[in-house]
């Protein structure tokens, strides 16, 4: 395989400073520690025979994703501020929760093994995720239930990895709608990997990786005539990036992770300074605040 379509999270200390510098760009208050953003998708497939799932590892009524009402693999990605992924995980189904999805993974066992990096006077590199996922020394999510969280200025640089899907699916109109029933999951995964690569590909060798060619109509109409339906881009973010919102979000739950664990974890981040309450911190003492109601910030 050629290196340049390797996709594999860096480990280098300056490759790291690179992708973060990119995020700093990108973010208001110029926080300088997010290395990635991650979040996952739904990919969506038909029901797998009881021998294909079984030959798969993945139980059958795992597919099934309860929230989208649909058969699905569940896709954790990793991408840059320009769309770029950096880590692709395939390996549950769609019932699976973001959290469990990501702490099954290979880039998972890394990061738990030290592969973020701090660099000199800054704060430690981090992957920022949404309320999905769990607080870590790697791992950054905002505050759940707070009003007025200044944390929630990372949406800005979490949205990215929402972007990247909304123009890999865009890119790649098969991804709109179920794979074929001929298509067996392990070329299901095959095909997505090779689409992630080619998106990489395509946004490297483009001055702008928002550029997409239009759809041809006969691939539109071929897509909206399916009998098994397809998923419209909606259009919900300030980037004016056309999410598949139907296939997303589908796990933002915790049903599948044991309360135990869950009780464990938080008490456990209790016990140390993680870097969410840094960037809070930081984000704090900079006084980048929500504005009130006919004032303007002081920092704008």
């Amino acid at each position: 395989m050629t290196p340049q379509f390797n996709i594999f999270y860096p480990e280098s200390l300056e490759a790291q400073r690179r992708i973060a510098a990119r995020y700093e760009k990108s973010s208001t208050p110029k926080i300088n520690n997010c290395a990635g953003a991650i979040d996952g998708i739904l990919i969506w497939t038909t029901k797998p025979s009881l021998a294909e799932a079984k030959s798969s590892g993945i139980d059958q009524k795992k597919y099934l994703c309860g929230r989208k009402h649909k058969f699905e693999f569940n896709c954790q990605a990793v991408s840059d501020a320009q769309g770029r992924f950096l880590d692709v995980s395939i390996i549950y189904g769609g019932s699976t929760s973001d959290c469990l999805a990501f702490e099954g993974s290979d880039l998972y066992k890394r990061c738990t093994q030290g592969l973020m990096k701090q660099d000199f006077g800054k704060l430690p590199f981090v992957l920022f995720g949404d309320n999905a996922y769990l607080n870590s020394s790697f791992m950054a999510t905002p505050y759940p239930n707070v009003s007025n969280d200044p944390g929630k200025k990372t949406k800005e640089l979490r949205i990215r990895v929402e972007c990247a899907f909304g123009m890999l699916v865009h890119r790649w109109g098969i991804l709109c709608s179920a794979f074929p029933q001929n298509i067996k999951t392990r070329k299901v995964i095959a095909t997505v990997i090779v689409l992630t690569k080619l998106h990489n590909f395509c946004i490297d060798e483009s001055n702008n990786s928002q550029e997409i060619l239009p759809s041809l109509e006969v691939d539109n109409n071929v897509l909206i005539n399916r009998d098994d339906s397809y998923v419209e881009m909606v259009g919900v973010n300030k980037n004016e990036t056309a999410l598949p919102t139907d296939l997303m979000n589908g796990g933002h739950h915790y049903n599948d992770v044991p309360t135990g664990i869950l009780r464990v974890h938080l008490k456990g981040i209790n016990q140390v300074y993680l870097p969410l309450t840094m960037i809070h911190n930081f984000i704090a003492k900079g006084q980048w605040e929500r504005p009130q109601m006919g004032t303007k910030n002081r920092n704008a």
